[in-house]
């Protein structure tokens, strides 16, 4: 009897201490020291088109992936290319505000933690584009005048949807040409990309420019006499 209970007395000391162990571990866990390791932006990239704001807000983390709220006011923010977009930063937050059309990175830090984000500015979204100079719409007159004729250079006119003409850069620009036996584009070729070109006749006839940025076309008879 007395050897059962000794049994018994010994098995509660050896639990009673992994119980004691337990505790301690856990305490020591919550207890101890606390840093932020990381931070995390919300949202991780912004979609602008120059000119819109919006804003991030920086959320830290410690060592064990929990949130640190209270500890995001001394969060320093930095912009990679501030000829796309600018920051304002209030604590926590950044307001962004785009400049541009292009793309860069914004950098959070605090403590050893650190984020990115990225920022995105696209181009408008155009109502009309155009093909400038057309007198009065077109045609566009060429003269024979030797092998390769007259020469004439074109651009793209873009127009946002608030009426006003817009900048080209960031959009993806085109050229067609429906016959290069009537005019020619820099290069020779039937599709020419940039923002302006240079057209020559090459036979007399008539055939058809077209322009095309994105999702959009216009077009313009091309006369060589």
């Amino acid at each position: 009897m007395t050897k059962r209970m000794n049994r018994v007395l010994g098995l509660r000391m050896i639990v009673g201490a992994s119980v004691t162990l337990m505790v301690a571990v856990a305490c020591q866990e919550v207890t101890g020291p606390i840093w932020v390791d990381s931070l995390q932006l919300e949202p991780d990239s912004l979609f602008l088109i120059p000119g819109e704001t919006a804003q991030f807000t920086s959320v830290p983390l410690d060592q064990r992936d929990n949130e640190l709220p209270e500890r995001a006011e001394r969060t320093e923010w930095i912009v990679s290319n501030s000829t796309i977009a600018t920051l304002e930063p209030q604590g926590g937050d950044a307001t962004v505000t785009a400049v541009k059309v292009g793309s860069t990175n914004v950098r959070v830090s605090l403590g050893r933690g650190t984020g990115t984000g990225r920022v995105y500015v696209e181009p408008f979204e155009l109502r009309e584009i155009r093909i400038d100079p057309v007198p009065g719409g077109g045609p566009i007159e060429l003269s024979q005048t030797s092998t390769f004729g007259t020469r004439t250079t074109v651009r793209p006119i873009l127009i946002g949807m608030d009426g006003q003409q817009v900048s080209t850069e960031g959009y993806r620009i085109s050229w067609r040409t429906s016959s290069t036996q009537i005019f020619i584009m820099v290069g020779n070729q039937e599709v020419v990309t940039g923002t302006s070109i240079s057209i020559r006749g090459r036979n007399a006839g008539s055939a058809t420019l077209t322009l095309v940025v994105g999702d959009k076309s216009v077009s313009v008879p091309v006369i060589v006499s």
